[in-house]
């Protein structure tokens, strides 16, 4: 795959060295560009540079631009991961406590695991005392 990307690299390359080359009466001609903000009071003409540093110059910001907008994408999806990261983390030790609690609960009854259980169940019972739970049949 790696190989097939710098082949089209290499041919896209050739290709735009192949149209400057065809068109060089065009690319290397001598242009300024002018700039006039309000008309006849402020006016701004930039020295004569040839056409392919103009395509040049716009191509560099370009890809100035695009690699900024990319570089932002990465920090913000690497702000995403760790954060996903710490909800992973966080799940993980949930399941791993109700696992172990799970197990408390399947464990033979001995003296030992039943007085845990009973203090597990007090310990969860959300009703107040003086309440009785409603049964439905």
């Amino acid at each position: 795959m790696k190989k097939i990307k710098i082949t089209l690299g290499l041919l896209v390359v050739v290709f735009v060295a192949l149209v400057i080359y065809q068109n060089r009466g065009y690319f290397f001609a001598k242009q300024a560009l002018i700039f006039i903000l309000v008309p006849e009071k402020f006016q701004w003409t930039a020295p004569e540079v040839q056409n392919v540093a103009f395509f040049g110059g716009c191509l560099a910001i370009g890809i100035l631009i695009a690699g900024y907008l990319s570089l932002v994408s990465k920090f913000r999806s690497m702000k995403s991961i760790k954060q996903l990261n710490k909800t992973i983390v966080s799940q993980v030790e949930t399941i791993e406590s109700l696992k172990a609690e799970l197990e408390n609960f399947k464990a033979p009854s001995n003296p030992d695991n039943l007085e845990k259980r009973e203090e597990n169940l007090s310990s969860n019972n959300a009703l107040p005392n003086n309440e009785t739970p409603l049964l439905k049949d």
